[in-house]
């Protein structure tokens, strides 16, 4: 085995070439089809319209009308259903992301896609080439450099898929944060993490990250950033920035995904979602009953305390980690598992922020010269979600995994992992 490895290693180059030469052809083919960058595009040209960037009202209006499967099929919700399957309430980011877009509806549809696509590939490779920066994760690893760089693609290849398919701006986010961590320049570092929470609320968690290193003047960059991003838009429209602005607050960071109702589908794998599904009849109206769903029903209220409840018990080893000096990798680590684990709305894709963890502890398991049993613990939890993908297991059994939200449980077992390795292993960090 070790001997295959080595091979691997000696190869990796060519493995790696040939690997990003594969995903920029599927990019390619990908832009061709229907993606949600349409969402993000249509979002954009309402800008040069003046339509509502949200239109929440249709999303919220559905779901009051609709409480089972026969609801579906009423001929008085057809037309909120067309309408729905039309780019309402799809587009759910801040409206900065739409407006920093308005140049590429210039194009068509296919050739702006095209764009993103090559854009986030271009991202892909860029996160690569930090995470190799990285002196403090792979400082004593560098004989297993490109052995770790392909496991790392590998162990995150469905969520890579996943992410090419529905061209989403996950990559450039993950970019983003992580030249905001490693740059050295203050102004620089707050201005790109201000950039990646105006474009979508959850990297704010990495905010912890600077408190951690006791980076104030990055912190004040970040606000000051925060202003300097949200102003460009008020100058191009004002009016129509506040009343969008507005509509985000309330709509979405008020209301979407604080309500475990709202798109808590069979592939939204993030906790208050799996929740909804388990424990609210409708979440899911389509797919729940084919799975005996929900268990039992509870109130809202009682949701938001288990909510509260999982946020102790993952935030608690967080803190204990908190006290430990040279453990900001180990943190940043964690605060990407907990964007898309704590996030209202966590779909296949969304695990991509997957990357910088698995990187880190293949890196750090491998420099401790742990014993074959954690090896194999760790490859167990490392492959889950490929191995609960169609390919594997067919349609069905892909399907019941989802609705039980195998990604939430399998992104929850790295996170512990992580949490015991660096508890039981700061000795052996420098």
């Amino acid at each position: 085995m070790w001997k295959f490895l080595e091979t691997i290693e000696r190869q990796g180059k060519w493995i790696l070439a040939v690997l990003f030469l594969y995903l920029l052809v599927t990019s390619i083919n990908q832009s061709r089809q229907k993606s949600d960058f349409l969402d993000y595009y249509h979002a954009s040209e309402r800008w040069g319209t003046g339509e509502n960037l949200y239109r929440f009202d249709v999303a919220f209006e559905l779901q009051s009308k609709i409480k089972t499967a026969e609801d579906l099929f009423r001929p008085e919700n057809l037309s909120l259903l067309l309408t729905l399957q039309n780019e309402t309430a799809t587009y759910i980011y801040p409206p900065l992301f739409s407006f920093l877009l308005i140049p590429i509806t210039y194009l068509s549809e296919q050739n702006a896609a095209l764009i993103f696509e090559l854009f986030s590939w271009i991202s892909l490779l860029g996160i690569l080439y930090l995470l190799f920066q990285i002196k403090d994760i792979n400082g004593k690893t560098k004989q297993y450099t490109y052995l770790i760089l392909i496991a790392t693609l590998f162990f995150n290849f469905r969520f890579i898929e996943s992410h090419i398919q529905n061209n989403q701006v996950g990559i450039i986010l993950i970019l983003l944060v992580l030249a905001s961590l490693l740059i050295k320049n203050h102004f620089f570092g707050g201005i790109l993490l201000a950039l990646a929470v105006s474009i979508k609320i959850t990297p704010l968690v990495f905010l912890f990250a600077f408190l951690y290193e006791k980076k104030y003047t990055r912190i004040l960059w970040f606000f000051v950033g925060l202003i300097l991003w949200n102003a460009l838009p008020l100058l191009y429209n004002w009016d129509y920035t506040m009343q969008m602005s507005k509509e985000w607050i309330t709509q979405i960071l008020g209301n979407a995904l604080n309500n475990p109702l709202l798109r808590s589908w069979k592939n939204n794998q993030s906790l208050s979602s799996t929740l909804a599904k388990y424990f609210v009849s409708g979440a899911d109206f389509i797919n729940q009953p084919t799975y005996g769903l929900p268990f039992t029903n509870l109130s809202l209220s009682v949701l938001k305390i288990i909510q509260l409840v999982f946020v102790l018990i993952y935030g608690i080893p967080l803190l204990m980690l908190w006290r430990n000096p040279n453990q900001k990798w180990a943190i940043v680590s964690l605060l990407f598992l907990i964007s898309a684990l704590f996030s209202g709305i966590s779909w296949i894709h969304s695990y991509i922020i997957c990357l910088v963890p698995i990187y880190f502890i293949l890196n750090k398991i491998i420099e401790t010269k742990k014993d074959t049993k954690s090896y194999l613990i760790l490859f167990l939890f490392l492959s889950l979600p490929i191995f609960s993908h169609r390919t594997f297991v067919g349609q069905k059994v892909e399907s019941f995994l989802s609705m039980f939200s195998i990604l939430f449980y399998s992104t929850s077992l790295l996170y512990f992992y992580i949490v015991r390795f660096a508890l039981h292993e700061n000795k052996n960090w420098d």
